[in-house]
């Protein structure tokens, strides 16, 4: 009985491990290819894309360690780590649709936030307008 928990849990610790590897290599080729592009389009590199992968790094990690734990609990119920994988499987897709978004449709993204703040900042100032006219 020893020996099948042991060979057990090393066996999910190995899908576990797996996991957290792949996810870690799809966030270097994110953070590979966004530094490339932006150097290609000659775009300033600063700290606050470094810092996006950093927060994206716990967005990610935070909850696979859970899922890891509730994994190795319900071990004994289930041979692989499904939840710990499925959404290690998540965290890989959205770094992969990130390297092959061209960088025009990010800009077109930042054009239409920027779009959108401005309205905002105009409906903001046009609400100022109408709360002093019916003042």
């Amino acid at each position: 009985m020893r020996e099948f928990l042991i060979e057990h849990f090393f066996e999910h610790g190995v899908w576990i491990v797996l996991t957290y590897v792949l996810v870690l290599v799809a966030m270097g080729a994110d953070l590979i290819t966004g530094v490339r592009k932006s150097r290609k389009l000659g775009h300033k590199i600063n700290s606050r894309g470094y810092k996006r992968t950093c927060s994206k790094a716990l967005n990610y990690f935070l909850p696979l360690t859970c899922m890891s734990c509730i994994d190795v609990l319900a071990s004994v119920v289930v041979s692989v780590p499904v939840l710990t994988m499925v959404f290690g499987c998540y965290c890989v897709f959205c770094e992969l649709k990130s390297v092959l978004e061209t960088t025009h449709d990010k800009e077109m993204i930042r054009n239409e936030v920027k779009e959108l703040l401005e309205i905002g900042g105009n409906l903001k100032e046009l609400k100022e307008k109408i709360y002093t006219l019916l003042k």
